[in-house]
């Protein structure tokens, strides 16, 4: 009862930023990119097969750009590696590969061919994902990160997909993970959803806050957008901005630029980015800047079609107290 009324007390405070500034930003903090990379030479996944961790630097990029110096042991990061949950190569795997628009371009593929997560003998969902885990505390409130992705032309398949679905992530915040402080289990997530059944529904980006009640994650709130169709085979942009605040001061913006259009808000909203029941939150202990996680189900439906889930990444930064347009 006691999220719900915090939660219906956000709702109806309109947009406002945090420190009494509409960019989310602290007047009293800097701007820092914390770190950036193209994925190109220098810049090596480990081991070579499916990667576990990224070294090296990027040679393209000015500094910030080195994965271990520059990032795993910037004092506000803990660690970034890949996280798979089990499984063999034949099933899931991130690596580093060619670019399908530009052969001289390097970037980072997630492939998943068959459910890898098994519980009780049965393999019941699908993982490949970066994780940025176990930040100092109270370091990443206020983040932003850009990254391209782009939809593999195997994920056209999804728009024929004979029933709705809304649990295919690509994205997902953690303030704090259920599994280390369940009594403040708090996520958003951004996944990928076809809102109905019919051949040719388009993609769209779906966004929930959840709280995790149990062994659950509850929404408290969430918010579809029906108006972008995210294109597939087609390069886009993504832009992220999170505001840790209650009801009235938490921030989440997410914006995606296709290749050769203009930027587009898909969603902008005000409302908790933290447990509403935390009474001192300190930002982002863990998150996935990049990831591909679904059910069992989806994925050997896709692979019934001799098609596997793909999706393609390149150019990541990371920043701190950027302020928001």
């Amino acid at each position: 009862m006691e999220i719900i009324k915090k939660f219906l007390a956000g709702v109806a405070i309109v947009l406002v930023g945090c420190d009494d500034s509409d960019t989310g930003v602290n007047p009293n903090s800097n701007e820092e990119l914390i770190f950036q990379s193209g994925f190109e030479p220098g810049s090596t996944g480990v081991p070579a097969g499916a990667h576990l961790d990224m070294i090296g630097a990027d040679s393209s990029l000015e500094e910030p750009n080195d994965w271990e110096s520059d990032l795993d042991d910037h004092p506000s990061i803990g660690d970034f590696a890949f996280q798979y949950e089990g499984g063999e190569d034949s099933e899931r795997y991130a690596v580093l590969g060619e670019d399908p628009e530009n052969s001289a371009n390097t970037t980072l593929r997630f492939w998943l061919k068959h459910p890898n997560v098994e519980k009780n003998g049965v393999k019941f969902k699908g993982r490949v994902q970066a994780n940025i885990y176990n930040n100092t505390a109270g370091e990443l409130k206020n983040v932003y990160q850009k990254v391209r992705l782009y939809l593999h032309e195997d994920m056209q398949i999804l728009t024929q997909a004979p029933a709705p679905f809304s649990f295919l992530t690509v994205f997902e915040f953690w303030n704090n993970p259920g599994w280390i402080d369940p009594d403040n289990g708090f996520r958003i997530t951004i996944n990928l959803v076809k809102k109905d059944g019919n051949l040719g529904t388009p993609l769209n980006f779906g966004i929930h806050g959840q709280t995790l009640e149990g062994e659950k994650y509850q929404s408290i709130w969430e918010e579809d957008n029906s108006t972008f169709a995210i294109p597939i085979g087609q390069w886009l942009t993504t832009e992220i901005y999170l505001v840790e605040g209650d009801g009235g001061r938490g921030r989440f913006k997410f914006i995606v630029t296709p290749d050769g259009g203009e930027p587009i808000t898909v969603f902008d909203i005000t409302n908790f980015t933290h447990h509403p029941d935390d009474d001192n939150p300190d930002g982002l202990s863990h998150y996935n800047p990049m990831k591909l996680y679904t059910d069992a189900e989806l994925i050997n439906w896709v692979n019934s079609n001799n098609k596997v889930m793909q999706l393609l990444w390149d150019d990541f930064s990371l920043w701190v107290n950027k302020p928001i347009p």
